[in-house]
């Protein structure tokens, strides 16, 4: 059962070390039964603030978005079809606002931990089109309650098949955004898999200074990186600029003619503040780096990369201490490669070594 008294105000503020708790949500103070009494029009909030995000005619029914009792959880929010046999159903949305509580943190903590409890749901039936895609999102700056353009990560779990991929922003320039999908060292791929009608728990921690993303995802056993967080923005205070202010989720149910309701559900909502990525998460990405060479270093014209365990480079990155990408060059899944900085500058970059094993970071310094 969730600590009611802990929930009391999302203003409460825990300070472990340089962890800061800002934001937490746990729908233990919300009445059981439906989050909105009656069909909004994106201006008026249910329960605890949260707004349709947009109105569709297929999301219309106010009974799709309910609070319910959870077996050894309490309260949580349930997405769910309410026509039987089932109809398609798109359910989504919105709890502004996000950024007053990031206000909070302590100058300095600019790495930010979002975790978030997961109830995966049936499975969807889908023999051809569009995989059916449940979406949690965390985004920044003005969206408004019907445009939501600014997104700075998606959680996305695909429920006919199961698989989840998380899918970042870049910044393809100043105003734009572009986006990755993370990379999951246990995979060699990104995408994971997750069990159907089953309670997860997903950690995201967005890591400002070096501009990279992680996915902790203890039920898979793996830790997943992006390492092109925001990486092509040219601001000079990064999270002033990229601050989240608001999550949302989307819910799809794409599949007719179901004799059982489908759903999704969320709990635990946390955001923190902290100064730096764990050591453990850390230590996930370098042990993979720790497998390569690269020589002369320092280096001006041409640097060889090697490695003992015949891992296959396809692509490496090169970024600058500040995380902007300065360039990347292809290689056709070489174990040993020859990379030219001649164009580089004097100074100190991070090298981003592509496998299918995951991504190996490695220092160079350029003479």
């Amino acid at each position: 059962m969730k600590n009611i008294v802990a929930t009391i105000s999302f203003m409460f503020i825990s300070f472990f070390g340089n962890a800061q708790l800002l934001f937490t949500e746990n729908f233990e103070n919300y009445t059981l039964g439906n989050l909105f009494t009656t069909v909004y029009d994106n201006t008026i909030p249910g329960q605890g603030g949260w707004y349709l995000r947009y109105i569709s005619t297929n999301a219309l029914d106010v009974n799709g978005y309910k609070i319910t009792q959870e077996s050894n959880k309490g309260k949580v929010l349930t997405l769910t079809t309410t026509n039987i046999p089932t109809g398609k159903i798109a359910l989504n949305l919105v709890k502004p606002g996000i950024d007053a509580f990031i206000n909070q943190r302590t100058t300095g903590n600019n790495v930010l931990k979002l975790e978030v409890d997961y109830y995966t749901g049936e499975k969807h039936n889908f023999t051809s089109g569009t995989n059916p895609l449940q979406v949690f999102k965390l985004g920044y700056g003005n969206n408004t309650l019907g445009i939501h353009n600014n997104q700075l990560l998606e959680f996305r779990f695909y429920s006919g098949s199961g698989e989840v991929r998380v899918r970042y922003n870049t910044i393809y320039y100043t105003g734009d955004n572009a986006f990755s999908f993370m990379s999951f060292g246990s995979t060699g791929s990104g995408v994971i898999n997750l069990p159907f009608n089953t309670w997860v728990t997903y950690i995201v921690y967005l890591d400002y200074n070096n501009r990279k993303i992680y996915l902790e995802a203890p039920y898979a056993n793996t830790i997943g990186v992006g390492d092109q967080f925001l990486a092509n923005s040219n601001s000079t205070n990064l999270f002033e600029d990229f601050k989240p202010s608001e999550i949302s989720m989307n819910f799809g149910a794409h599949d007719k003619g179901r004799n059982v309701p489908l759903t999704n559900k969320y709990d635990n909502i946390k955001i923190t503040a902290l100064k730096e990525v764990p050591p453990h998460i850390l230590s996930a990405e370098s042990f993979l780096a720790q497998k390569f060479n690269i020589y002369p270093n320092p280096a001006a014209n041409v640097v060889n990369i090697t490695n003992s365990e015949n891992m296959l480079v396809n692509q490496v990155a090169i970024y600058d201490t500040a995380g902007k990408l300065i360039s990347t060059q292809s290689f056709n899944e070489q174990a040993e490669l020859q990379l030219n900085v001649e164009h580089l500058a004097n100074g100190t970059y991070m090298l981003h070594l592509k496998t299918a094993e995951g991504i190996a970071v490695k220092k160079l310094v350029k003479k």
